[in-house]
């Protein structure tokens, strides 16, 4: 068994392929002794990386594209997310939510897990017209602080995921105006990436653990959530698991798993925002960036 170690920026439900990867057998399937870490300061999934503590981060695609030709090269090989699971929650429900209907009010996006949450929010935005100068940002703080902000009266809007948007409208405190997993179409969300050195290893380690992702998704296809209830009330013991059942069977029917692969069109569009936002000088090739496996 060759020691397969995943430093992620989080351990949440849309991560769930990686976990039934490992509940089905298919990493030892593959001679990988599998682990994961989740460290509270999500930077330091870089050093864990650099250091050799991880083999493979997994995290934003922002990271490797910003790093690219900035002292840190890293290789993209695998998306877990191919659509972005994010949503935009209001007090009140909306009828026709338009992104333009944000001009003048004040959205909450959280940060500190990385730029995502605010930068494609705002990419999307701006696609759809809006003028952001109308537009004011609460940001930089974490999720669950923000959370509490908005349920205490602050602001008008507040950026997501899906997992807490579905417990918000269950608690009837807040509900779902627009989901980014459908308004925004594909986008690599979280990626897997690591090093040229760990990408060329002898033993194939990568590609192996690509292999397992692939039966993990192909049996994520064919078999509903409920079937999987005793793992996602193990990971997630502070959630409502028959909430959680159905929130992973939404995931599963939104396309979110649908392609293990980095593909073009989503990473294109990412780019895009990313260089729109300042955050790249230019779009990333995607040669430059995605290594393909099998």
């Amino acid at each position: 068994m060759d020691r397969l170690h995943v430093t992620a920026t989080s351990h949440w439900p849309n991560y769930l392929p990686e976990y039934v990867a490992r509940e089905l057998g298919y990493y030892e399937a593959e001679g990988l002794e599998f682990s994961r870490s989740a460290p509270d300061d999500w930077t330091q999934v870089l050093t864990d990386l650099e250091t050799g503590t991880a083999d493979v981060v997994l995290g934003g695609l922002w990271v490797p594209a910003m790093y690219h030709g900035r002292g840190r090269e890293y290789r993209a090989f695998a998306q877990l997310n191919t659509r972005n699971p994010k949503a935009l929650v209001t007090r009140e429900k909306v009828a026709d939510f338009d992104w333009k209907d944000l001009e003048g009010k004040i959205v909450l996006a959280p940060g500190a897990g990385g730029t995502a949450p605010y930068v494609h929010t705002a990419g999307l935005m701006r696609k759809a017209g809006v003028d952001l100068s109308t537009v004011r940002w609460v940001r930089d703080l974490s999720g669950s602080m923000l959370t509490e902000l908005f349920l205490g009266g602050m602001g008008d809007a507040l950026v997501t995921d899906l997992v807490n948007a579905a417990f918000l409208e269950h608690r009837q405190q807040a509900f779902v105006a627009i989901r980014h997993d459908r308004a925004g179409g594909l986008m690599p969300n979280s990626v897997y990436y690591t090093t040229d050195a760990v990408l060329a290893r002898e033993d194939q380690l990568v590609q192996r653990f690509y292999r397992a992702l692939e039966k993990s998704y192909d049996w994520l296809k064919a078999h509903e959530a409920a079937e999987l209830t005793e793992l996602l009330a193990r990971e997630w013991p502070s959630l409502d698991t028959d909430v959680l059942v159905g929130v992973v069977d939404d995931l599963r029917s939104s396309g979110i798993w649908e392609d293990l692969r980095i593909g073009e069109e989503g990473y294109a569009e990412w780019m895009r925002i990313l260089a729109e936002d300042g955050l790249l000088d230019a779009p990333v090739a995607y040669d430059e960036l995605v290594t393909v496996v099998s």
